[in-house]
């Protein structure tokens, strides 16, 4: 198992029980993990045995959170659907760092130049996806107060037409379901734009985690060089 595959596992058995900013928070947790055992000059096995199991420390946080014993993941189908998906979003993880690579110092500057790229490049998009989102909004509310201000109209007009009602309800019905219908819609798209807008605060956080990990290696094996620049010294005079 690799680290991308155990942390997504860990990911799908932490949905069980916590909040996703919580599952987040956990996740870079345990990357830190991972971070320090490679500049300890571990091998990911080496950290992932160490660790335990994903589902192991699932069911040992969900239990120190209190959580009622029968939301504790179980069953081998449901196992393997995770650790299938785990697998397929592992592929998600390549635009990290590898500390593992004796270039990783150029990796991470690939990495922070990407970064940057990628800010620049999405913030227009982001802001004019905000500013529709807000015009969207504002068009909702207006639409709310259109038929809080029409309904008064509306009864007024049945009484002088009376041959009308049955049209007038069966519109107003009518609109009012879509009104309900829009405004479920509109909610799900600002759910979906927090999460998206997450998940890249989430990436961003992350790849740090691993930059400041080859800032950190990057300086240990300096200094190892230079202690064997040191030695090397002695052992000619």
């Amino acid at each position: 198992m690799k680290k991308e595959d155990f942390l997504e596992i860990l990911r799908d058995y932490l949905k069980k029980g916590f909040s996703e900013d919580e599952v987040m928070d956990i996740l870079r947790d345990y990357e830190e993990y991972f971070v320090d055992g490679i500049i300890e000059g571990k091998s990911e096995m080496e950290i992932i045995q160490s660790l335990g199991s994903p589902k192991e420390i699932a069911n040992e946080l969900l239990a120190e959170s209190n959580i009622k014993s029968e939301n504790k993941v179980k069953g081998k189908v449901e196992n393997f659907f995770i650790e299938a998906k785990g697998k397929f979003k592992s592929g998600l993880n390549k635009f990290k760092v590898n500390l593992n690579d004796k270039e990783h110092a150029k990796s991470r500057k690939k990495i922070e130049i990407l970064q940057v790229l990628l800010t620049i490049i999405l913030l227009p998009f982001a802001f004019f996806i905000v500013c529709s989102t807000i015009g969207v909004g504002i068009s909702l509310i207006g639409s709310l107060i259109a038929l809080v201000v029409g309904t008064p109209f509306a009864i007024s007009l049945m009484k002088v037409m009376p041959e009308v009602k049955m049209l007038i309800i069966f519109l107003f019905i009518a609109y009012i379901g879509l009104e309900i219908l829009i405004w479920q819609l509109f909610m799900i798209v600002v759910r979906l734009e927090k999460k998206a807008f997450k998940i890249y605060v989430t990436w961003i956080k992350t790849n740090q985690l691993y930059i400041d990990g080859s800032i950190k290696k990057e300086e240990i094996e300096k200094c190892d060089e230079i202690m064997e620049g040191k030695d090397g010294g002695e052992l000619d005079e």
